[in-house]
């Protein structure tokens, strides 16, 4: 037999809710800390953590990473590998190098750059793999320093140097933070395009004496563009001037292309599931292509090559930078070290090693500042998934070291073959070498289906990469838009309305099915930092929610029964009306039958009690808050209060709190209303407005129904229930 049993005041079981201050009493919580003093603050900054890779004991080992990976070396096991690894990862570095120094039309320095990195880094680099030395897309932002701010490379080497040192003695490595893979992504695309621009007029030569301009870029953009005449000569001879196109150039560089593709894509995929690495394709190419043109056009070999100087640099005085050779030196270190990270991160996951952006930075300054006294390169890595990358990363720093030897031998008895070295081989190397681009492509275009701000950062660091003329300038335009980005994103916190899933699970309202709430009340999520940019959103949010919570029937009904929760006079969930689940325990159903509309709710009569009703902020993920906030709020729950809209304060942090109390927020909100869970805010409103608890057993089912004996906002008239309970 069904029974039923009213209970006046709530039931025996019921738990008192546990606010902010009881929480923090049970469980010992710590207050802060006096306010620290200036000097505090600076050593705080200066030293903080800055400074705890290198504490006692590991101080020594730390800042010689040597001293670690050198003792765990055997020889016996190791030191022939490495000796073959050295031959290899020589034939793979100098063809990178020459390709380097004719990027920057200086190919000695670039060549003798392959030899100060590979020593330093043995002893001070944190990785225990390294392909530095090796081409990068910091050649092609190193050539437009040098071509757009007359910088050389001593005083851009220089200036890098000083840099990466101010970086490693002081916390600045958030800097690093602001650059993301997307943006990362963007611009390495657009350095990709620069560079095949750069490359572009020495593919297709056109030998005619009608144009001033020889090139293929000379007859869009001729000399002497202030002459209309020789414009218009130049423009009647476009065809004379494509007939004497070189076609053996063009020939052999579409040649070298395909060899260069068959070898990357085809040749070594077999070698490496054959012998386990991959062929020196790059160094084999480079002299077939060189026999091949000087044997059949020795006079076209004689005037489509570069002359390469390769005497040893010697030490000169520094010239003293400008201030665009400085700035440009900002970009040129910042890209270097965050590409080299990137790659050198994905291989220290691999091997299963640990890589230190701090001990790197002090391991770039030294090799900056030893390039800079002979006037060579500042250091960088190959960029992406490139053939140096990977087999570079199957040897050890030893084999770095060695491969100096067999380099030195081919640089000073090699010297004469490489001066017959074509260009137009050499460009297309460097295209092909760049294959990260294309998968920079795919997770640009993967971006756009995920993240909208991320899109547009890679599209925009894209484009300041192709527009601007001196890509150093691009990057640092690239930089203030992920600052500016990030601004954005802080304007714009998540405030998200949650509903009650289970007793202990909440999630989006608009993306799930919760049951109805037995107390007027809103759930709102506040997420990200709240300042002062963010006031009027974040008032905008509450008070908007404020006349929901207003329209919400008085009556409160809250039940794990289907037929019950059917009825939730508020649309709850992703659709106005909630297909009720089915019971098969209950034989009978409990029927509200509801005549007016809820949603339009009439004024209170005088001798109406007044409903209390509430906000509930959910305040876990809000990860910082400032005076300006905390005075907004303060207001807004002064606005509420008057409204009969309480607002409960759920989860905040403890540094929050924190600032609450230092500014004096709670004068104005009383600490009563902070509550350490949502699920004791929901109990401590509850207790608060539904003083009557009925206990229902229907057919052995046992379920629960909570009345409240306040009048309705809303005049609503009821009939009997159809079905005597």
């Amino acid at each position: 037999m069904d029974s039923i049993s009213l209970l006046v005041g709530p039931p025996p079981n019921a738990s008192r809710a546990l606010n902010q201050d009881d929480f923090d009493t049970r469980y010992n919580f710590a207050k802060y800390r006096k306010k620290k003093t200036n000097t505090e603050l600076v050593k705080q900054f200066a030293i903080g953590d800055n400074w705890i890779l290198y504490q006692q004991p590991n101080s020594w080992i730390q800042i010689l990473p040597i001293t670690t990976w050198i003792n765990k070396y055997h020889v016996k096991d190791t030191l022939g590998k490495d000796i073959l690894g050295a031959l290899y990862l020589s034939l793979l570095l100098l063809p990178q190098a020459i390709g380097f120094g004719v990027v920057i039309n200086d190919v000695s320095a670039a060549v003798y750059s392959l030899f100060i990195p590979q020593i330093i880094y043995a002893f001070f680099g944190s990785a225990q793999h390294s392909s530095l030395g090796a081409l990068s897309f910091t050649s092609i932002m190193i050539y437009c320093s040098i071509e757009y701010s007359n910088s050389h490379l001593s005083s851009i080497s220089l200036c890098c140097a000083f840099i990466q040192l101010i970086q490693f003695l002081l916390p600045l490595e958030l800097i690093f933070s602001y650059i993301s893979t997307s943006a990362l992504a963007g611009f390495s695309v657009g350095l990709f395009i620069r560079t095949v621009f750069r490359f572009l007029p020495q593919f297709l030569v056109f030998r005619g004496h009608d144009c001033k301009s020889t090139t293929a870029v000379g007859l869009l953009l001729p000399n002497t563009t202030n002459d209309v005449k020789r414009v218009l000569q130049c423009f009647y001879a476009a065809v004379p001037c494509l007939r004497s196109a070189d076609t053996i150039l063009i020939v052999a560089t579409v040649v070298a292309a395909i060899i260069f593709i068959i070898f990357k894509w085809r040749l070594s995929r077999f070698l490496m599931s054959k012998i386990g690495f991959s062929a020196p394709h790059e160094f084999v190419v480079l002299l077939s292509v060189t026999f091949l043109i000087f044997f059949f056009q020795p006079d076209v070999a004689a005037q489509s090559t570069t002359r390469i100087d390769l005497s040893i640099p010697k030490i000169g005085l520094w010239t003293f930078p400008s201030w665009s050779t400085f700035v440009d030196s900002f970009a040129i270190s910042i890209y270097a070290m965050t590409s080299h990270m990137q790659i050198t991160k994905s291989i220290a996951e691999e091997k299963m090693y640990k890589v230190h952006r701090k001990q790197e930075l002090f391991c770039f300054s030294i090799i900056s500042f030893l390039s800079s006294l002979f006037g060579l390169l500042p250091p960088s890595s190959s960029y992406g998934s490139s053939q140096v990358n990977i087999e570079s990363s199957k040897f050890s720093l030893a084999a770095n070291v060695l491969s100096l030897i067999p380099t030195m031998l081919m640089v000073h008895f090699g010297a004469p073959l490489f001066n017959s070295l074509p260009i137009c081989a050499i460009g297309i190397m460097i295209i092909t070498s760049f294959n990260g681009w294309f998968s920079d492509l795919k997770s640009i275009r993967e971006i756009f289906y995920s993240s909208t701000w991320d899109a547009a950062l890679s599209m925009a660091a894209l484009l300041s990469a192709v527009v601007f003329p001196n890509v150093c300038i691009g990057f640092i335009f690239m930089l203030f838009c992920s600052v500016f980005a990030v601004s954005l994103k802080v304007q714009f916190p998540r405030m998200e309305v949650l509903a009650k899933l289970s007793d202990s699970h909440f999630a989006e309202e608009n993306r799930y099915e919760g049951d109805c709430l037995d107390t007027p009340l809103r759930i709102i999520r506040l997420s990200g930092p709240l300042l002062s940019v963010n006031c009027e959103s974040v008032r905008s949010e509450l008070f908007k929610q404020a006349v929901v919570v207003k329209g919400l029937i008085g009556i409160g009904i809250g039940t794990r029964t289907a037929s019950l929760r059917s009825q939730c006079p508020s649309a709850v969930g992703p659709k106005e009306s909630v297909t009720a689940r089915e019971s098969v325990n209950l034989s009978a159903n409990i029927t509200i039958i509801q005549e007016c509309d809820v949603s339009v709710a009439l004024p209170p009569s005088e001798d109406t009690p007044s409903i209390v009703r509430f906000l509930v902020l959910s305040m876990n993920g809000v990860t910082g808050i400032d005076k300006d906030m905390l005075t907004c709020l303060s207001q807004i729950y002064g606005d509420l209060s008057s409204e009969n809209i309480k607002i409960l304060m759920a989860g905040v942090p403890a540094f929050v709190r924190d600032s609450m109390e230092l500014l004096g927020f709670y004068n104005t909100v009383p600490k009563t209303q902070f509550y350490p869970n949502v699920q004791e805010a929901l109990l401590a409103a509850r207790n608060a407005v539904l003083p009557f608890h009925m206990s229902v057993s229907m057919n052995g089912c046992r379920d629960v129904i909570a009345l409240s004996c306040a009048a309705s906002n809303a005049d609503l008239n009821r009939q009997p229930s159809p079905e005597a309970v």
